[in-house]
């Protein structure tokens, strides 16, 4: 039996996340755990959150997801426990606190050095966001 458990914090939303083994989907994660009867063997675990955004009617769409892979293995009459988190979450704090202070900065004056800080803040978090998307989450068994 597998056994995927969603690492987070209290303040952290529950998220579903999409569970693909060897690239087929096998269900949402809607809560912390989701097991899985599977035979011994060796497989390829795929974590995603999000998805396609389509363009057009043509078929072109943006893939908005992030996610993780890890090859693992499941041995004969044995449970395996696999573990995923946010690689992300101190990152994900700062962006947290600066969105608080965006919104309070609706209702304040804010000094013009703060809009330049965050905005140059935000555009380092997406490309940061952008470029570790395909390994978002840091997957221990």
């Amino acid at each position: 039996m597998l056994t995927i458990h969603h690492l987070r914090h209290w303040y952290e939303p529950k998220l579903p996340h999409a569970v693909f083994i060897n690239g087929q989907f096998v269900g949402m994660m809607k809560d912390h755990d989701m097991r899985i009867e599977m035979p011994a063997g060796s497989y390829s675990l795929k974590v995603q959150f999000g998805g396609l955004i389509p363009l057009e009617k043509n078929g072109k769409s943006i893939d908005l997801s992030v996610s993780s892979t890890e090859q693992i293995e499941v041995p004969q009459g044995q449970n395996v426990l696999c573990k995923f988190h946010d690689r992300e979450r101190l990152w994900n704090i700062l962006f947290d606190i600066d969105l608080v202070v965006w919104i309070v900065s609706l209702f304040v004056t804010m000094p013009p050095l703060y809009k330049i800080i965050s905005d140059v803040f935000f555009v380092i978090w997406l490309v940061r966001l952008i470029i570790i998307r395909k390994r978002y989450y840091k997957i221990t068994i």
